[in-house]
């Protein structure tokens, strides 16, 4: 936490911290990307994603149906949220800054419309609180010199670093972030008109298929909070919700 608080300080004394209305908090805060920089990060990292994937493309229409209905709702409307589908059987989704989710087939292949409709509403909650930006803070945006990181070539430098160092195992969230995905996916899955309930039929296929599947393909559990606390904090959403409505 210190090493972090100390890389943005930096990054604010070199950069020029900007602020950013938090949409999920209401306040005003400090960051080193804003939304501009948090797009062209993403446009960046999904570029590489596409190089060194598999895509079964043109994408499925309902996928991109999904992502359109649930973004409306999301607590961050103003962003474009993309679809991607990997070929790859590991039971595996993930999103990067800037609006951009990613499926496997593996985890599809198990899921129906509405499940799917879930899992792209949890991933779209981690881009609305930027879980991506706050981990790449400390990391992709200090690999480039000083002296680039303003004016226009900003922009290409953030790609060429993007290009040589960006992995997947950057973008681990931590048990707070993993719940507060799982939460803001249930909220934008009601209001989207989907069933919430489709969350927890997604985290108990999980648990069931974490009996049956290598650990090495069951990725979506391989760092995230224990599946019975995910459980849990869904059913207690899911009953708020409820009662509210």
């Amino acid at each position: 936490m210190r090493r972090h608080a100390a890389l943005l300080t930096l990054g604010c004394m070199l950069a020029g911290c900007a602020t950013y209305h938090n949409p999920l908090t209401q306040k005003t805060e400090r960051t080193i990307y804003p939304e501009q920089d948090e797009i062209v990060l993403g446009v960046a990292i999904d570029r590489k994603i596409c190089a060194e994937s598999k895509l079964i493309e043109p994408v499925p229409p309902a996928y991109s149906a999904m992502a359109g209905r649930l973004g409306a709702v999301c607590d961050r409307p103003g962003l474009r949220y993309t679809v991607r589908l990997v070929e790859n059987k590991e039971i595996n989704a993930f999103s990067v800054p800037g609006g951009f989710v990613y499926l496997y087939t593996g985890l599809v292949a198990r899921l129906d419309d509405e499940e799917t409709a879930c899992v792209i509403a949890h991933e779209i909650g981690h881009i609305v609180a930027r879980d991506g930006v706050h981990t790449l803070e400390a990391t992709v945006l200090y690999s480039i010199p000083a002296h680039l990181l303003s004016g226009s070539k900003r922009t290409a430098a953030i790609q060429k670093v993007v290009d040589a160092t960006f992995t997947l195992t950057l973008l681990r969230y931590n048990r707070q972030q993993e719940l507060r995905a799982d939460t803001l996916g249930v909220i934008y899955a009601k209001r989207a008109g989907y069933d919430p309930r489709a969350m927890l039929r997604v985290l108990r296929k999980l648990e069931a298929e974490s009996s049956t599947t290598p650990p090495r393909l069951l990725y979506l559990l391989s760092d995230h909070p224990d599946i019975r606390e995910r459980i849990a904090n869904v059913e207690a959403t899911i009953a708020v919700l409820e009662k509210g409505s």
